[in-house]
């Protein structure tokens, strides 16, 4: 892959991580992840973005703050930051508000990962160790500080199809299809 950036978001549990990683080696291009950015943030500019990169929850009370403001600052720095660190060349960048930073480039491709909440819960229990009431417990708490992560930061709702270019449903393709559907979409946007 010569150009382009591919920014998923994802369910909890619905494999986005590891496909951004398959798709990453594929295209022979830059993964980065919560880890990889918060490892790149630290030599820079940590303590400015840190709630950024690691996905902080926000409450509903520093988002309504939030909304009254005036002058929408609060995002200004964490996304000038990613677009730097993916102007630098191709990359798969998984969350951290990518689909919206992104928007209205041509050169970028906004995906969504899904799954059926019981092929998540099973998916979790596997790679985590997890029981199936813990596992379930975990899904919904973080897609819960997903969806506050997004709004603050975006005003707009997490998940929504109209937001992505592509949606697909890992708990029906897997890993490896979701990896060749991709392919095969940014083959059709001459990406590669």
């Amino acid at each position: 892959m010569e150009k382009g950036i591919i920014t998923i978001g994802r369910q909890y549990g619905s494999q986005g991580k590891a496909i951004g990683k398959k798709l990453a080696e594929k295209l022979g291009c830059t993964f980065y992840d919560k880890e990889e950015l918060i490892k790149i943030a630290r030599g820079r500019d940590y303590e400015e973005v840190r709630a950024f990169y690691e996905e902080q929850p926000v409450d509903s009370l520093l988002y309504a703050i939030a909304m009254n403001n005036a002058e929408r600052e609060i995002e200004k720095i964490p996304f000038a930051r990613i677009r730097e660190l993916c102007g630098v060349g191709p990359c798969v960048l998984i969350g951290r508000c990518g689909s919206e930073i992104f928007r209205g480039n041509r050169n970028a491709v906004s995906i969504f990962i899904h799954g059926d909440m019981e092929k998540r819960i099973q998916y979790v229990m596997e790679t985590e160790g997890l029981s199936r009431n813990s596992a379930r417990k975990k899904i919904s708490r973080t897609d819960e500080a997903r969806t506050s992560f997004h709004r603050y930061y975006t005003h707009r709702e997490w998940g929504r199809a109209e937001d992505y270019e592509l949606c697909l449903d890992s708990s029906i393709l897997g890993a490896d299809r979701c990896v060749e559907a991709i392919l095969g979409y940014l083959k059709i946007r001459e990406l590669i």
